[in-house]
């Protein structure tokens, strides 16, 4: 199988000891492609490192997460906007709105969710999007751009019909170590309902890890445990999962993407 991970945190401290490790078991369990999601400028930066590194496996994301939105410095989105331009970047995000902590104000969350949106919009590279008991805002917001960027609903757990919405507006769905695990009804509903073309796999690594994994550290070669959930809840074949999971993943986060290997003294620098 050729898998595509479209969400993890490899730029995490959790990963520090053993990432190179980490990519080769990935690598074996059939991943093609890892996403590294940004979620302040310090990981995005670490991201775009990281892209930088392991050209052939890793691509990143740029973003300032609503939980960390109200520790940015004033300058934080202008340099995230300077690194959403690199060509290691695919993606804006991780962006959205989140409820549930409260950590920043709703007000602020929803102004630094419109800024992602639109610097989604301007760089033409897709939004993911964070949501924790905001579905409805969130969707709201979206409709209320008038444009509307191509992107993903990471980490998904809601219902068929809110992501039908999501579906309605472009967006695709990506599910997780949820899946895997009992209970979970309404997001097993929502995994068999949503149209194959806008079907996607994640990891949220080292978060979300699948059930039959116990209580170790989740990383991108566990993401075989959520194709083989999906494939039971649609009734197919892993196989067939992995293929459209992955040729949606090219189609959203790569296909016109420039090509990062250009030799490292012609690239923009990271500012420290």
């Amino acid at each position: 199988m050729r898998i595509v991970d479209t969400h993890t945190h490899l730029d995490g401290r959790q990963f520090e000891k053993d990432l190179a490790e980490v990519l080769d078991r990935a690598v074996a369990a059939g991943v093609r492609w890892m996403m590294c999601v940004g979620t302040d400028l310090a990981s995005s930066r670490r991201c775009v490192e990281l892209a930088r590194r392991f050209p052939g496996r890793l691509r990143a994301a740029v973003g300032i997460h609503p939980n960390h939105w109200r520790e940015a410095g004033p300058d934080d989105m202008d340099e995230i906007e300077r690194l959403a331009a690199m060509p290691e970047v695919a993606a804006v995000g991780e962006t959205g709105l989140d409820f549930h902590h409260k950590f920043t104000p709703p007000d602020e969350q929803r102004a630094a969710f419109r800024r992602h949106t639109l610097l989604a919009l301007s760089t033409g590279k897709p939004l993911i999007v964070h949501s924790h008991k905001s579905d409805e805002e969130v969707l709201r917001i979206l409709a209320a751009e008038g444009e509307v960027p191509p992107g993903v609903r990471h980490c998904f757990e809601g219902s068929a019909q809110v992501a039908g919405r999501y579906v309605e507006l472009g967006f695709h769905i990506s599910f997780a170590g949820a899946v895997t695990r009992p209970g979970h009804n309404k997001t097993k509903g929502a995994a068999r309902a949503v149209p194959e073309q806008r079907l996607l796999v994640e990891t949220d690594c080292p978060y979300q890890t699948p059930a039959a994994r116990g209580g170790a550290r989740n990383e991108p070669a566990f993401i075989v445990d959520t194709i083989e959930a999906l494939a039971a809840l649609r009734d197919e074949e892993p196989a067939k999962i992995a293929s459209l999971t992955t040729a949606n993943a090219m189609r959203l986060f790569f296909a016109e993407l420039p090509s990062p290997a250009q030799p490292p003294g012609d690239r923009p620098a990271l500012e420290s």
